[in-house]
């Protein structure tokens, strides 16, 4: 019997399915000549590598109305994917703008929304219902949370969220729990733990017609494998298959792509190796760079001519990407004419940085006549934001997080605030009942209600009650997480009359559990918290007392956004800036360990990732792109050398405007009082040390090679003798931990640092 089942949609009739009467021809004006090729091309696979503002939409729209006008597909036969709804639904308009209802027929959608119309067709194929549930994020770590403690897990140890999160990884990589079980690395017991875990979830699933969202792509394409006729009845169905940013593809989403695409092979694939910025998230750019290796037939068709940007700011681009091996080789061009040049400041602190970016936000709008919402600013990471934040406040520059929360609303930095306000203040209830139960403790709702009560009968504050949970009639568990909050909270107030805000803001982290509670989750959400914690030290150093840093930030995270929406510059990381475009961007924090981050100096594949997010970020300019560095940054309140980064050194000195050069001997005293520079800033700020074919970089000191070991007895040109405690990396990388006799510890990049071996060490 022949399976027709495809019962969610009636799109095998052709009613509507023609496309009105379009001259094809006029589908092609307005083109360059690849973008022609591009839409034109027939019989057989496709790649076109699309490079920053090439037009790469306009191609996959006039391609898809091409196919309908001149009759070589009727718009069931369609199927064109892309990673976000909102993509989706511009595509679908831009084409019915061009062909009119026919587009209706048409499949358009993400690769989940794809996968999940297959599968409400054809659950029973895997053993599901057709009505069966999908579990969010939330869901699966609730879910996840629920067996670990029927297998009676440490959850603060083994966190629900990193579970949940090895759980996805791994069918991100079409690994199921046999398969991740079978891939037990010796006797890791985490790895096995998780391996457990993981089998008893897809049970636990199974038995609850429930797929998980990572599910929704993998039993699709268990599906298609398992029956034939579901997979042919696909294949034959979808005889042109278009797939946008195929650079962000996974393995799980290239496997389906090539099943559906086997039998036409009309697959086209558009995407740009030099944007995959999604590792993170699974996402393999070998997907695109081996899609020739795949289909050796296939036409590549390179869209190099640049739309939205000047060509000084292409020609930056074009030579830091140039630095990646993994890649397909391209130089962007435009007709825009040369531009001026980018203009790069390098300040002495983050703050020196804050400051002038305001004042250069204030500049460009009155010199170059941009709006406020013209402007974009960037960072590498969430914690970044804290001090630009404050001087757009300072400086009245109206500002808008984008794709993020302001600093001082995310839920960590709340969380660790609400905890020095209680220590300063015991009875404030409402930072109480925010971290009571802030790492889980087991102090729910109802816990905290009753303890809420006993505190009002008996003329107590909420935190005051916490020591007698037990009269308050709490349960076992809650009774000992109220106790052990009572101990952390004493033990904090104890240590409050001896140290500093910013050793309070450690302390804090460190007693009551959030740095070993994110540390736990061993994921990038947790290390990018744990960031921002630090940034908020960094913060409480400025202070003397931890009354006066709580009443500060009282004001300033209390403070309302500046008048928002399009009378705003918009501010975010860089790789939420993939796919926009704005007249003037400001990249921020360009230093070794910054950006590129720390995370990605020993990893080759991490630091290609890295260079192509450098790139992402330069071509998001139209005209005006200002780069910046810190010559020193606080981590964790101690402030550090920090090294320009080498994507500053990658880009070609004429193209640059190096402010620096020019600035007063004030700004130059300034830069070289800093930590493990004095003597050799000028070299910098003279610009000598800038662009490809340039004077060489700074000169080491060479600490880096004196082959330091943890133990040994230094001395410091400027602080004095120390001991060492750590040392991290290697050659113009390596850095080192310094415990100093009388200028307590520093953080040091030792190629930029006057440091020798104590006599007799």
């Amino acid at each position: 019997m022949t399976r027709r089942s495809f019962s969610d949609d009636a799109l095998w009739g052709d009613a509507g399915d023609a496309a009105e009467a379009l001259d094809p021809r006029s589908l092609l004006e307005g083109l360059t000549e690849p973008q022609r090729r591009a839409v034109v091309q027939r019989g057989g696979p496709l790649l076109v590598v699309a490079g920053a503002g090439s037009g790469k939409t306009r191609v996959l729209t006039r391609r898809i109305a091409h196919l309908l006008a001149t009759g070589d597909a009727r718009a069931h036969e369609i199927m064109a994917i892309t990673f976000t709804n909102k993509a989706a639904d511009e595509m679908r308009r831009r084409v019915a703008d061009l062909v009119g209802a026919s587009a209706t027929n048409m499949w358009v959608s993400t690769f989940h929304s794809a996968c999940l119309r297959m599968l409400r067709a054809h659950a029973e194929v895997l053993g599901y219902q057709r009505g069966f549930t999908i579990y969010d994020a939330g869901d699966a770590e609730s879910a996840v949370e629920r067996i670990m403690k029927e297998l009676n897990l440490d959850t603060k140890r083994l966190s629900p969220r990193s579970v949940a999160a090895a759980i996805s990884a791994a069918k991100n990589e079409m690994l199921t729990a046999e398969r991740y079980a079978d891939a037990v690395r010796g006797d890791d017991p985490a790895h096995r733990r998780v391996a457990e875990i993981y089998r008893l979830y897809e049970a636990r699933l199974k038995l609850a017609n429930a797929m998980d969202f990572d599910d929704l792509l993998l039993n699709a394409v268990a599906m298609l494998r398992r029956d034939p006729q579901v997979l042919a009845g696909y294949q034959q169905r979808f005889r042109y298959l278009l797939v946008d940013e195929f650079q962000d593809t996974n393995g799980v989403q290239n496997e389906l792509v090539m099943l559906l695409a086997t039998q036409h092979r009309n697959l086209c694939v558009v995407g740009d190796s030099d944007q995959s910025i999604y590792r993170f998230r699974a996402a393999d750019v070998r997907n695109i760079l081996q899609f020739e290796q795949r289909f050796p037939d296939a036409d590549v068709i390179m869209l190099e001519q640049n739309f939205r940007s000047t060509q000084t700011i292409l020609d930056a681009a074009n030579a830091v990407i140039a630095q990646n091996a993994s890649r397909h080789a391209k130089n962007l061009f435009t007709d825009h004419g040369p531009g001026e040049r980018i203009r790069l400041y390098r300040a002495g602190d983050e703050y020196d940085e804050g400051r002038w970016i305001a004042t250069e936000l204030r500049r460009a709008r009155t010199e170059a006549g941009l709006e406020w919402n013209q402007m974009a600013v960037f960072y590498r990471t969430n914690a970044q934001s804290r001090v630009l934040e404050e001087e757009m406040l300072r400086a009245g520059v109206p500002y808008r997080v984008i794709s993020g929360m302001r600093f001082y609303d995310r839920k960590e930095i709340k969380t660790a605030l609400a905890y020095a306000r209680l220590i300063v203040n015991p009875r404030d209830e409402a930072s109480a009942r925010r971290v009571i139960n802030e790492p889980k403790r087991g102090v729910g709702e109802a816990a905290q209600a009753k303890l809420g009560v006993y505190a009002a009968e008996n003329a107590l504050s909420f935190a005051e009650a916490a020591p007698y949970a037990g009269a308050a009639g709490l349960s076992a568990k809650a009774l000992a997480g109220a106790q052990r909050f009572a101990f952390v909270m004493d033990e904090l107030r104890a240590l409050a009359n001896d140290l500093t805000p910013r050793e309070m803001i450690d302390a804090i982290v460190r007693e009551t559990g959030m740095g070993d509670a994110l540390r736990a989750e061993n994921s990038d959400e947790a290390f990018s918290r744990l960031e921002n914690l630090g940034e908020l030290a960094s913060a409480a150093a400025q202070y003397d007392t931890l009354l006066d840093f709580v009443e500060r930030m009282a004001l300033v995270a209390d403070s309302d956004q500046l008048d928002g929406g399009a009378g705003a510059i918009s501010m975010m990381t860089m790789h939420v800036a993939k796919g926009l475009e704005f007249p003037l961007v400001v990249m921020t924090g360009l230093e070794e360990t910054i950006f590129p981050h720390r995370r990605a100096l020993a990893d080759d594949a991490e630091l290609e990732e890295e260079r192509r997010l450098c790139y992402v970020g330069l071509t998001r300019a139209m005209r005006h792109l200002v780069l910046t560095h810190a010559w020193s940054r606080t981590t964790w309140g101690q402030r550090t050398d920090a090294l320009p980064s080498r994507f500053l050194q990658e880009i070609p000195a004429a193209l640059v405007h190096d402010l620096s050069a020019s600035l007063p001997t004030r700004r130059a005293t300034f830069v070289a009082d800093h930590e493990g520079f004095v003597g050799r800033a000028s070299e910098f700020t003279a610009g000598k040390a800038f662009g490809t074919g340039s004077a060489p970089p700074v000169r080491s000191t060479g600490a880096e090679n004196l082959g330091l070991r943890v133990g040994e007895r230094v001395v410091h040109d400027r602080y004095g003798p120390g001991v060492v405690t750590t040392v991290d990396g290697t050659g113009s990388h390596a850095r080192a931990t310094v415990t100093f006799d009388e200028h307590g510890t520093k953080q040091l990049v030792l190629a930029m640092t006057p440091l020798r071996r104590a006599v007799g060490s």
